[in-house]
């Protein structure tokens, strides 16, 4: 049997000056398509594609001048939105109709091409089918045998540019399991703390410089907020985007440290984080770190570098770990001194906080497992963003 594994190209087209205003007037009617299917099936309270194919297909096509396969792709995006809106307000939650300024469009097969090697793209437009450069960077140069699927062209008004994102698969030769299994702890003062039940690894990856350069960040983005000027708002901007990228490097980095501790076959047991903010208690400044560290996508990042290297990752409930003795199984809040010191109040067994939280998420899935459970997690085979960590149970993955 063998695993598919895909990924995400994003890249840069470089369109003509005519070409440019021709995929600009392709984006402003694909966003007329899409608004108008939610607005018909928000009224309706239907997310049916056959429904609103019919509702909405002949008046798109005859107020727009987009090709067909557009238009099916509009309807299909805006079925989605419509779907998740309308069951949110069926459970009385916050809801409203779907709107988006600028879409991105979604091809699929036959609507665009890809010629990676000579790095082109033939895209389907209002003026019909135009071929566009496009920049293909060395690294995704090992990707040009991998099968292309669906691509999302996306319009940046700030940086005025189109980013094509595409996305490719390859099958690979599952690899055989191995008896090795590592658990990781996503904490404050360490952002993840790796450890095996024997204790033979026990790696840190402390957040303190990390911290500091986000509480300048938080200082300079505070100051930039009280004076208000369009030239602060600017800078506003430009901040956000460097601090994004910043915090998706480091999670990239400590991702891929993680990954190479593991052997080919091997599990790295993670924490669910649904609920997370919600039962952790902590100061003001800590409730600010939690929210601003993305932890989701850095498991993310996990699974997905480690599912290249067969590496299967799973799930488990993080409840009272940060309580429970790894030595004797005592749970007692008592136990946890303080953020980094972790003392048994029935066994003496003393060692750092967040290390022993993550010897007892790896020894909770033994026992899970010795327990005959499932349904602890799985690996993730779909790009990032297409569904949550948490609530993943590998059936449709």
């Amino acid at each position: 049997m063998n695993m598919k594994l895909q990924r995400t190209l994003k890249l840069v087209l470089k369109p003509t000056e005519e070409q440019k205003q021709t995929l600009l007037e392709t984006i402003e009617q694909y966003k007329f398509a899409y608004n108008y299917t939610c607005k018909v099936g928000w009224s309706a309270k239907t997310w049916n594609g056959i429904e609103l194919h019919k509702l909405t297909y002949y008046t798109v096509r005859e107020k727009t001048s987009l090709p067909s396969q557009l238009v099916i792709s509009a309807r299909v995006v805006a079925t989605e939105s419509l779907k998740s809106a309308i069951k949110r307000k069926k459970k009385g939650l916050k809801s409203k109709c779907p709107q988006s300024n600028n879409p991105a469009i979604r091809y699929d097969r036959r609507s665009y091409t890809v010629w990676l090697e000579r790095e082109e793209v033939s895209l389907a437009t209002v003026k019909g089918r135009q071929k566009f450069k496009v920049k293909v960077p060395d690294y995704f140069k090992q990707y040009l045998d991998w099968r292309v699927t669906s691509a999302n062209l996306k319009y940046d008004k700030r940086l005025k540019k189109f980013f094509l994102n595409i996305t490719c698969e390859k099958e690979f030769p599952d690899v055989e399991p191995v008896n090795y299994f590592v658990g990781v702890d996503l904490g404050l003062r360490n952002l993840a703390v790796v450890s095996t039940p024997d204790g033979k690894i026990n790696k840190f990856f402390d957040g303190g410089h990390i911290r500091a350069v986000s509480e300048r960040y938080f200082a300079l983005r505070k100051r930039l907020q009280s004076k208000g000027t369009p030239s602060a708002k600017r800078h506003l901007k430009t901040l956000s985007q460097k601090e994004k990228r910043f915090r998706t490097a480091i999670n990239h980095r400590i991702a891929k440290e993680i990954v190479s501790l593991v052997p080919a076959g091997g599990v790295i047991v993670l924490e669910k984080l649904k609920g997370i903010r919600k039962r952790i208690k902590v100061n003001k400044q800590n409730r600010r770190w939690i929210h601003s560290w993305n932890f989701a996508q850095l498991q993310q990042f996990i699974e997905y570098k480690a599912q290249a290297k067969g590496i299967r990752v799973v799930y488990v409930d993080a409840r009272y770990t940060s309580q429970k003795c790894s030595r004797c199984g005592h749970i007692s809040r008592s136990n946890r001194i303080d953020q980094s010191h972790f003392v048994c109040k029935h066994c003496s067994y003393s060692l750092n906080a967040d290390l022993n939280a993550s010897r007892n998420i790896v020894k909770n899935y033994l026992a899970s497992l010795q327990r005959g459970e499932v349904g602890t997690g799985s690996g993730i085979s779909l790009p990032v963003g297409r569904c949550q960590p948490s609530q993943c149970s590998g059936a449709t993955c």
